[in-house]
């Protein structure tokens, strides 16, 4: 639910901010376009679910979630391959759209096309997106060392990181690493951290969220290379706990959604429009991507 809340009120940020040029952007006088807003991610051999498709409101209305969730859209999937077209149904329990047959299966460097129709307030809207599924090849090789103390130094007093080390797939536009706590609380958090040692629990109980999740990326790869690596920072750890890292190798729609969604206002006034992907009346994103996952521990 937090995660459709955010999603929404993102888009809807993006969307209001439609000026080029000017100094100042009065936001009140936004003409509001009603939008189908996507938040849907494939990955090969993985069930085809969590695709969330809510709408969008203006900016001067209360948020209510039950008003902004699509539950009787037209959602569907179609493989580019063969042209065969998979129907998603509405599942009330995860507030999102899924696949429940048994004859869609996700593969490497094939291209699917989501499309969705919708009503909102009268109007008939539709949009679609394609994404290219990227090739086999990726997988974590190693994460060294499993367990560490935090911020540990060498003998020359460098600190260490832990490094994740994986094969590259061959067309993959960017590698998204997503470092979750897995067992956060108030009293492992570290708070005599190296960034921000000034914070009580009140403070923490405020972002806990944040501290709890990072997520970064590594792009302008050498995806001919036979191992790439990449560090797990430390501004990414904030407790004392065991860590989940989930690296990404997403096709061009998740690199750009990834790169421009969050675009802003220049001090120049101009505004750089998010690279969404998406045809029609359509705001948020369709990627695809290859995922795999490894484990670690941070001690005092």
């Amino acid at each position: 639910m937090n995660k459709i809340k955010y999603l929404v009120v993102l888009v809807i940020g993006l969307l209001s901010l439609a000026g080029c040029g000017e100094g100042k952007v009065d936001i009140s006088e936004a003409e509001y376009e009603p939008k189908i807003v996507v938040d849907a991610y494939i990955y090969p051999g993985k069930k085809v679910e969590l695709v969330y498709i809510t709408r969008n409101v203006p900016l001067d209305k209360n948020f209510d979630l039950s008003k902004v969730l699509l539950t009787d859209a037209n959602a569907r999937i179609t493989d580019l391959t063969d042209g065969k077209i998979y129907m998603l149904e509405y599942n009330p329990s995860k507030l999102s759209y899924e696949y429940n047959g048994s004859d869609l299966a996700i593969q490497n460097g094939k291209s699917y096309k989501l499309e969705v129709e919708a009503t909102i307030d009268g109007k008939n809207l539709r949009t679609s997106s394609v994404t290219t599924v990227p090739l086999n090849g990726f997988n974590i090789n190693k994460l060294d060392p499993e367990v560490m103390k935090y911020r540990l130094t060498d003998e020359n007093d460098i600190v260490k990181k832990i490094n994740v080390s994986f094969s590259p797939a061959a067309n993959a536009e960017i590698y998204g690493i997503s470092i979750t706590a897995l067992n956060p609380t108030i009293k492992n958090f570290i708070y005599d951290n190296a960034y921000h040692s000034d914070l009580d629990t009140n403070d923490v109980i405020e972002d806990f969220d944040s501290y709890k999740q990072q997520m970064y990326w590594l792009q302008n790869s050498k995806n001919d290379a036979t191992q790439l690596d990449i560090d797990v920072e430390w501004h990414a750890i904030w407790f004392y706990t065991d860590y989940r890292v989930i690296i990404y190798a997403g096709d061009k729609n998740f690199k750009d959604f990834l790169l421009t969604h969050k675009n802003v206002q220049e001090m120049d006034g101009n505004f750089h429009e998010p690279k969404l992907h998406l045809e029609g009346d359509g705001i948020g994103v369709f990627a695809s991507a290859i995922p795999d996952t490894v484990y670690f521990r941070i001690i005092k």
